[in-house]
């Protein structure tokens, strides 16, 4: 069959088209992809903004409200206890959810309602349910966001999404006491600038995740969404057996170094002005800071050698770093605290990595 010229022609600016077509939905693609990530790991900097900002505020509020040492751990605690129902609560759904945003946009408005609650607190109950916002937020928020990224991300088996989601991380964790910190040198609204600014954050990325979120990401991908096959019936003391030492190991090692930090983040303002001679309360969201940022970069550099070897190295020097903070309280030694607190940002981000691998 003879093809005229014309119609040759005709055949290859349909061609020509349809390359053009492609390659343009490719560009806007990638475009929305860009845009849904930064959104997502804008979301999850607020989470972790809103979780660290307290933490130099607790002296202040200690001494302005009557409260005692115990109140503040509680308030500190009731944190980790919003995390945990979260988890528990909607943890599992959100490998199930077609489109993340109906679990993303509410997380980050709960979120959003904690940092105003913390902005106004003037009592330990408003505090509590401050914190146990915060933490319902963050838990509901980190399991849907970091699927998306995973989702969104470059075909790298998460590698993208994985070192989007760390930077996230160390990026609010280690902003949040410093927006504190100098809150509280300049004595500008010292108790409300930082979770203003965490209220923005958030509305921001809630924003950006309503209006950026790739139109063909309502439907999961197949090899997203659960299969609907009847799994096989098992107790959790099967699984746990199943699991092997490995997972004892990584979970005695994440208990260790959560504890160490969390009593850094709850008694650390107190124990550094009080037995350390850190008069500014600044000055000690600055520190907080360094130690968030070490622990980011300890993560990250920790990829790179054996996960065993660096579970080994992040508990030994987890150990060190508990027996030099005891004894720089022992000799009053602020210097000494330093040290440790160098040390332990190391452990941190070593066991932590460790753990996500082995």
């Amino acid at each position: 069959m003879f093809i005229t010229a014309k119609g040759r022609k005709f055949q290859e600016k349909e061609m020509s088209d349809g390359v053009a077509v492609e390659e343009a939905a490719k560009v806007k693609s990638g475009a929305s992809h860009f845009a849904i990530l930064l959104f997502l790991a804008l979301a999850l900097m607020s989470a972790l903004l809103n979780s660290s900002a307290p933490t130099p505020l607790y002296p202040l509020y200690q001494h302005e409200l009557g409260l005692t040492s115990v109140s503040l751990t509680i308030i500190y605690g009731a944190y980790a206890g919003g995390v945990l129902i979260s988890l528990f609560g909607v943890g599992n759904m959100a490998g199930k959810v077609r489109d993340l945003r109906s679990m993303i946009v509410p997380a980050l408005l709960v979120v959003l309602a904690g940092a105003l609650l913390f902005s106004m607190a003037d009592s330990f109950v408003m505090m509590f349910m401050a914190r146990l916002l915060a933490g319902i937020g963050t838990g509901a928020l980190t399991g849907a966001a970091n699927i998306a990224l995973v989702r969104f991300g470059p075909k790298d088996g998460g590698k993208v999404a994985a070192l989007i989601a760390t930077l996230s991380f160390t990026t609010g964790l280690a902003l949040g006491p410093i927006f504190s910190g100098l809150a509280l040198q300049t004595g500008f609204y010292t108790t409300s600038l930082p979770f203003i600014i965490i209220m923005a954050v958030a509305a921001i990325a809630a924003l950006g995740v309503m209006l950026k979120w790739p139109g063909s990401a309502a439907v999961a991908p197949a090899g997203d969404v659960q299969s609907t096959a009847a799994p096989a019936k098992s107790s959790l003391a099967d699984g746990l057996r199943a699991t092997g030492i490995k997972f004892y190991l990584c979970a005695g090692a994440l208990f260790t170094c959560w504890a160490v930090a969390a009593s850094i983040l709850a008694i650390g303002p107190n124990v550094a002005e009080k037995l350390l001679g850190m008069h500014s309360r600044g000055m000690y969201g600055y520190v907080i800071a360094v130690y968030l940022v070490i622990a980011g970069i300890s993560q990250i550099l920790s990829r790179r050698i054996n996960a065993r070897h660096s579970l080994m190295f992040g508990c030994l020097a987890q150990a060190l770093s508990v027996v030099v903070f005891a004894e720089a309280i022992q000799i009053h030694s602020l210097g000494l605290a330093a040290a440790g607190m160098v040390i332990a940002g190391y452990a941190y981000g070593a066991i932590l990595s460790a753990a996500r691998r082995w």
